[in-house]
């Protein structure tokens, strides 16, 4: 049996696959998997080969990357997805990845010129080039999860419809960001430095998400709805609660989500 590392490459060169391929060769170098970036521009994969010499290639073309690759992961534009997969030449022994947002395996399926050995649905998010985060993937396919799961946490579902709500929940990203950015404006209203209220408030939501990913389900409920009554956290509670705060995240997924799943079926 070979103990040879599989090559992972990449279709696109993008903020997805600039953060995977970072992740790869920054924090998880005890496994150097090799790599190959590829895009319809070959200019926009010299970057990350000139980052990270001797982990990165760039390969000349789409298709070297196909060719020279095991894993391969589809992280090109969506609306060019389509006529990419098509352009291409995979083998039966290929793993296929997709990230495309908007597309399911089986379309992909129908653009390829053979079946491939195995073919995922993944969600990664651009954090990974710094922190080890959720990474979805659909179906479980314990060999992606191990490789993958060196630069993130792999959570697994079993239907693409799951799939969808997770990738429907990373919307909530710049949402996030708002509520800092919004905090830190009012705290600079009220005579905070903007350095010390940025700091203070990242951070602050780093070390609640930290404790938060420590719970399960009833210890995050927990969280969410207990605190001391007449305190100030019952307090933010019921003002926001009450002012439809809450609500209108939860409303936000819904028109959303229908953008994400599309026509994918909930069974």
């Amino acid at each position: 049996m070979s103990n040879k590392l599989p090559t992972i490459g990449f279709l696109g060169s993008g903020a997805i696959t600039t953060a995977m391929v970072t992740g790869f060769c920054e924090r998880a170098g005890d496994t150097p998997y090799p790599l190959i970036v590829s895009d319809m521009k070959e200019e926009a994969c010299e970057t990350l080969a000139q980052k990270f010499p001797g982990r990165v290639t760039a390969a000349k073309s789409l298709q070297e990357c196909v060719d020279k690759s095991d894993w391969i992961v589809i992280a090109v534009w969506p609306q060019a997805g389509e006529q990419v997969i098509r352009s291409l030449t995979f083998r039966p022994g290929h793993k296929i990845i997709n990230v495309m947002f908007d597309k399911t395996v089986e379309e992909i399926k129908t653009w390829m010129n053979c079946e491939a050995e195995a073919m995922l649905h993944m969600i990664p998010g651009t954090f990974l080039s710094f922190y080890p985060g959720p990474i979805v993937q659909c179906p479980p396919t314990p060999e992606a999860a191990e490789i993958f799961g060196k630069i993130g946490t792999v959570v697994s579902v079993d239907s693409r419809y799951q799939a969808a709500v997770f990738g429907t929940v990373t919307a909530c990203f710049a949402p996030i960001f708002a509520v800092m950015d919004h905090l830190i404006d009012w705290a600079v209203s009220e005579d905070v430095p903007a350095s010390a209220a940025t700091q203070y408030i990242t951070n602050m939501f780093a070390a609640v998400c930290q404790e938060a990913c420590n719970k399960d389900r009833e210890g995050v409920h927990y969280m969410a709805t207990v605190s001391t009554p007449g305190g100030i956290n019952m307090q933010a509670l019921e003002l926001i609660g009450n002012a439809g705060g809450f609500q209108a995240w939860v409303d936000a997924m819904k028109p959303i989500m229908a953008r994400t799943a599309g026509n994918i079926p909930k069974a």
